[in-house]
């Protein structure tokens, strides 16, 4: 047994785990770990760094989680092994002020402005206690707190303090930092966070890793081309300088000239075609601070904020600028995205060493052939150690050939076809929920207007996961269409007393990502094809394994896999993806039998 391991008998797996990384975790390394969904990753990690930081290796640990709810369990583990900890996520939402300081919703965007205004007329009591206040008090009532809104809410009350300045200013006096996703990964929010930090004696843990194949979604930055044309209207054309204004006009013009030409993905936008220089941008950011000091334009003012940011992360050599289109409301969005993978390469050797935890981490190869970092890679499955994966050992796997969504083979016939089969998918099931998972909005929505029967279907839209929970729990049975690597795919959990609601997992061709130009510029500046191909198999195997993932929470939950695409079997994928496939058919009534019979033996 593990000294001082908080639970009287770890899991199978986690004891190695925790000796794995004490062993190698060392400056210049980056451990990639691979540890399925009911594993208690957490707590094996956070186990390891108590040890690390008490023997000197490290100073302290940054905890990195893609969203704020994701800090709970750090929170939990880190109580259990007391270690000192602080927790930091949106301003915004941790601010004991924000009813009095934003009284219209419309000026939410407009935070932070605020947020610096009353800080610096001296206006804000929780602010100006910070410095008075002794930092082991705030680590105490921290130490009190059992989720992320408790630690906040309790910094307000207990110690009328701010919390999101309290656990900046405690940095130095903590062993473990939580945080979210944007602090790591936005190097404008890392420079004004932590200035002049030195992360050169800290360990960064990246929960979630699977996410940094996603690179545009965590280090990319987006405005909305209809809110900012509204506002320019409304609001700025009478108090912006000429030369801004005839700016702003000539990018609107030239943004929505490419997003009439259809898109599919991203669409690049040359920044030679907008005249980007640091002088608009400059001239950009003067005019929106002095917005900001007008109670009547604050919220325009964080827009061009917003829109200087974004421009001034596209003069970036390893980002560009593409229009695209929200899934959900169809609108025009401009984003400034990396094109090479340097970026993420800059955060990674930042720190002294990286583990990347995940249930479908990236491979080895990722970080070593395309990222190129220069450290030492090495890579862990726990399942090594004895740990069970019951998203693959609890999958009845079914590949359906009789179909394919490759964009050469792509028809009304096709789509009519996979209409065919989730229809008979949901005839065939008696209780629950089928996730049909798609390769892209397109395709979903060619798919969705061919069904025929009157089945409950679920659309994937852009409510909180929450209230799709809610949504799906209205029903005995329902399907719930949503898009590959999305956040339903990767995120949503629909479970009851424990077990999973989910019993379905229809994988709808083989979700590569989008061969848009966003892609194209991303390998194009590498050129290197077989680079290309391994990339997007990479990609479309975790998007598979997490949309499994969503339907097998524990040892108990069992669920039917259905891959639909041909290219499952003459691709290579399936040995990728570890399954074992029990049924191989081009026959839509074969598939639908199989299910019948596996949902009927589930429920005898």
């Amino acid at each position: 047994m593990l000294e001082e391991f908080p639970y009287r008998s770890p899991r199978p797996g986690q004891a190695e785990l925790a000796k794995f990384i004490e062993d190698n975790a060392r400056p210049g390394k980056l451990i990639v770990v691979s540890a399925p969904t009911g594993f208690g990753k957490t707590v094996s990690v956070l186990y390891a760094v108590k040890n690390l930081v008490k023997e000197g290796v490290f100073e302290k640990a940054l905890y990195t989680v893609r969203t704020r709810n994701e800090l709970d369990p750090v929170i939990r583990e880190a109580r259990s092994l007391k270690l000192r900890f602080a927790v930091l996520y949106s301003g915004r939402r941790m601010c004991p002020m924000i009813n009095e300081i934003i009284r219209d919703e419309s000026a939410l965007e407009g935070f932070w402005i605020l947020c610096s205004l009353m800080r610096v007329q001296g206006r804000c009591r929780y602010y100006s206690r910070i410095q008075s206040m002794i930092p082991h008090l705030i680590l105490s009532v921290i130490l009190g707190s059992s989720n992320h809104v408790d630690v906040a809410r309790n910094l307000a009350e207990k110690l009328g303090v701010c919390p999101y300045f309290a656990a900046i200013n405690i940095l130095n006096d903590v062993e473990v930092l939580a945080l979210t996703y944007p602090y790591i990964f936005k190097e404008r929010i890392w420079k004004a966070v932590f200035r002049d930090y030195d992360a050169s004696r800290t360990l960064l843990i990246i929960d979630e890793a699977h996410n940094l194949l996603n690179m545009s979604s965590i280090m990319g930055e987006s405005i909305s081309v209809k809110e900012l044309e509204r506002v320019f209207q409304e609001q700025l054309q009478s108090v912006l300088s000429d030369d801004v204004k005839q700016y702003i006009r000539d990018l609107l013009k030239e943004v929505t000239k490419t997003g009439l030409t259809g898109i599919r993905g991203y669409k690049h936008v040359p920044k030679e075609s907008i005249n980007l220089s640091q002088g608009i941008i400059e001239r950009l950011k003067s005019e929106a601070s002095e917005l900001a000091l007008r109670s009547n334009t604050i919220a325009a003012g964080f827009l061009i904020t917003q829109l200087a940011s974004l421009l001034e992360l596209a003069l970036d050599n390893a980002y560009e600028l593409f229009i695209s289109r929200d899934p959900y409301t169809n609108t025009l969005l401009i984003s400034a995205l990396p094109t090479t993978f340097e970026p993420l390469k800059r955060v990674l050797e930042k720190f002294s060493a990286v583990i990347a935890l995940s249930g479908t981490p990236p491979s080895q190869q990722f970080f070593e052939r395309f990222v190129r970092v220069d450290r030492s890679v090495y890579s862990i499955d726990v399942t090594l150690f004895g740990a069970s994966n019951y998203a693959k050992e609890n999958s009845f796997v079914v590949v359906f050939t009789g179909a394919s969504t490759s964009f050469r083979l792509r028809s009304s016939a096709i789509y009519e076809t996979y209409a065919k089969l989730v229809e008979g998918l949901y005839k065939a099931l008696t209780e629950g929920v089928i996730l049909a998972v798609y390769p892209s909005h397109e395709v979903l929505n060619a798919i969705i207007v061919r069904i025929q029967d009157n089945m409950n279907a679920i659309i994937e839209n852009s409510l909180p996961l929450s209230e799709v929970v809610k949504e799906v729990s209205k029903h005995n049975k329902c399907v719930l269409h949503i898009a590959a690597g999305g956040r339903l795919a990767e995120g949503i959990e629909i479970t009851k007393s424990g077990k999973s609601l989910v019993k379905g997992v229809a994988v709808i061709g083989v979700p590569y990502p989008q061969p848009d130009d966003y892609m194209k510029m991303l390998f194009g500046k590498r050129g290197n094809s077989n680079d290309e191909l391994g990339f997007f198999k990479e990609v479309a195997v975790i998007r598979v394994l997490q949309a499994i993932g969503r339907a097998i929470r524990s040892e108990s939950d069992k669920a039917l896999v259905v891959l639909a695409d041909s290219r499952y079997v003459t691709h290579g994928i399936l040995q990728r993806l570890g399954l074992k496939v029990k049924v191989i058919s081009r026959s839509i009534e074969d598939v639908v039998r199989v299910a019948a019979e596996f949902w009927a033996k589930q429920r005898s």
